[in-house]
């Protein structure tokens, strides 16, 4: 798959010597390894993290969001960039999809699957009154 969309800046791009030449080119000539270079990259982070070997084959990619996404023992992890996070719905309602901070190494990954817990704004529960005596 090559890169054939059109941009503002293609005419800037086909001026020789230009440095934007230069990068474009660089790019359309290593953006069709790019999903397997997500794949590779998320698998490995996984199993550092986990010990859990993911087939790159069950690594979902977007390439145009340069994000993977990979489901280990039913917990969505995503890569988005270099930024691994974990992602889960709503912790009241179910639904939404919300990521959590950067997972950079076990004692975050636990904390993430322990106690972090994401809400909508409206599902999130309130604090209750500072004088309970009603």
């Amino acid at each position: 798959m090559s890169i054939q969309r059109q941009s503002a800046l293609a005419p800037l791009a086909e001026q020789p010597g230009t440095w934007w030449a230069a990068i474009i080119a660089e790019y359309t000539a290593t953006a069709d390894g790019i999903p397997q270079q997500m794949r590779r990259r998320l698998a490995q982070r996984l199993l550092a993290l986990t010990g859990r070997v993911v087939v790159e084959q069950a690594i979902a990619v977007d390439a145009s969001r340069r994000q993977a996404i990979a489901k280990v023992d039913g917990v969505m992890f995503q890569l988005c960039d270099e930024e691994l996070s974990v992602v889960r719905p709503c912790a009241h309602c179910g639904t939404g999809r919300f990521a959590s901070a950067a997972i950079t190494n076990r004692v975050r990954l636990g904390y993430a699957l322990a106690v972090w817990e994401p809400y909508h704004p409206d599902c999130a529960p309130s604090d209750p009154p500072d004088d309970v005596s009603w």
